[in-house]
């Protein structure tokens, strides 16, 4: 068992009259590490819990220091996680990962602390559990199957019969879109399958959700997502995010608070959403659900048991709102209720710019500088320069860049999203082997 260290030693004998800690599960593309400090200011202290054996988390560690202590997760079981953590007796859980977060509830369990119970935990991280759960609770879900691993041929001809295609072939747990694809056909799932190599997990093949065709003529894409906190059982909708078309592969290309939906579509997204909440026990924290407009209605596509990518940036700019702040504060067990959705005076948005799906090198990439210096842009980062190696497997994390500003209104989205992709140029070259 790896043993957890910590930079800034703070043993419970030794914070008397410190602010409440909060041990805060980290990793890679959470929320910046200085938004999160600046929303602990004044409510906790940090506690980093991080897998230092990926080599960008320990590229991370000096940043890391600056606002708290860190202790190496990397490898632990849950017994070996407690015996890391349990002796700074953390006020409080938090996390913004999907990975290890049975762990952590388990763990917030033993400290008796505001978080998911193991069993919340399992639902929100598992996507077999979590369909079960929500059907069992008569909230209608996409059929689906759990795929075994090994050769792909063998896998899907030991699913049991009767699940339509075309199906969408999804890790049973992951984030960000990672490994998931549409597979038009039995033979399409064995391709793909085999793509994914003999050390894949366990996979899930579930029905593809066909979009409402009267949104067919929409700019925007046919599912949004609710920004929710709960507080000791009680729900409350801060959001609702709105989504462009995806690329290939059922990667993000933005987001945007709030929605363009009208009054009825906004209410029945909330109470989904709520309905799919309570189905899956939650009782504390921040949620983040998927809901996709069918020709039979709304409906859920997945709930996470976490804040989601860019909310807190989006929401800030959209209306003012400290979606962390809240997060830090339900985890301390503060309660509280909010009427939402908050009211908002810009649209916030974070816009992803993706490559095509392929393996190759990033050459050149030209007309950053034009995006940055446009009305309302006031952040921009290349996360796949040039020298950098793509993988078409992967997900909505493979993107070349990502710009969040604000704009007055919704047409004045759609002015940004065209500019940004006439002006960015990337150019390709193969890679090599």
């Amino acid at each position: 068992m790896a043993e957890g260290s910590v930079a800034t030693t703070r043993p419970s004998e030794d914070r008397e009259g410190s602010q409440p800690l909060i041990a805060v599960g980290y990793g890679l593309r959470c929320v910046p590490v200085m938004l999160l400090a600046a929303a602990a200011a004044g409510i906790c202290d940090l506690l980093w819990l991080v897998d230092r054996r990926i080599p960008a988390m320990a590229q991370m560690e000096e940043l890391l220091h600056r606002v708290g202590g860190t202790v190496d997760i990397g490898g632990l079981d849950a017994e070996g996680i407690a015996a890391a953590v349990e002796p700074y007796r953390p006020d409080g859980i938090a996390t913004f990962l999907d990975d290890g977060m049975v762990e952590l509830a388990e763990l917030a369990q033993r400290l008796s602390v505001p978080f998911h119970t193991p069993s919340a935990a399992v639902a929100l991280t598992d996507k077999a559990r979590q369909r079960d759960a929500l059907s069992a609770a008569g909230i209608p879900v996409p059929a689906y199957r759990v795929v075994p691993p090994g050769p792909g041929a063998a896998a899907v001809a030991a699913l049991d019969p009767g699940l339509h295609w075309p199906a969408i072939l999804k890790p049973r747990s992951a984030q960000g879109s990672r490994y998931t694809f549409l597979a038009p056909s039995p033979a399409d799932a064995v391709r793909l399958l085999d793509a994914l190599g003999p050390e894949r997990h366990e996979m899930v093949l579930e029905e593809y959700l066909a979009g409402d065709p009267a949104r067919a003529s929409s700019p925007y894409a046919d599912y949004v997502s609710v920004e929710s906190l709960v507080s000791d059982g009680i729900v409350s909708h801060v959001a609702v995010t709105g989504r462009f078309p995806m690329a290939d592969n059922f990667r993000e290309t933005g987001f945007f608070i709030p929605a363009a939906l009208d009054a009825g579509e906004t209410v029945a997204v909330l109470e989904l959403a709520t309905a799919g909440i309570e189905a899956l026990g939650v009782m504390v924290g921040c949620l983040h659900t998927e809901i996709k407009f069918t020709p039979d209605g709304p409906r859920l596509i997945e709930i996470n048991g976490r804040v989601g990518g860019g909310v807190p940036e989006m929401l800030d700019r959209a209306a003012g709102f400290p979606l962390l702040e809240h997060n830090l504060r339900l985890a301390l067990g503060e309660k509280f209720g909010i009427d939402g959705p908050v009211e908002t005076s810009r649209v916030g948005y974070r816009f992803f710019l993706q490559p095509p799906a392929m393996t190759a090198v990033v050459r050149t990439i030209d007309g950053v500088d034009a995006v940055s210096d446009y009305p309302g842009v006031d952040g921009i980062s290349v996360h796949q320069g040039p020298g950098a190696a793509l993988d078409w497997r992967d997900g909505t994390r493979n993107y070349i860049l990502a710009v969040l500003g604000s704009a007055r209104d919704h047409d004045e989205l759609l002015a940004v999203d065209r500019f940004l992709h006439q002006e960015v140029a990337v150019t390709y070259s193969e890679a090599h082997h």
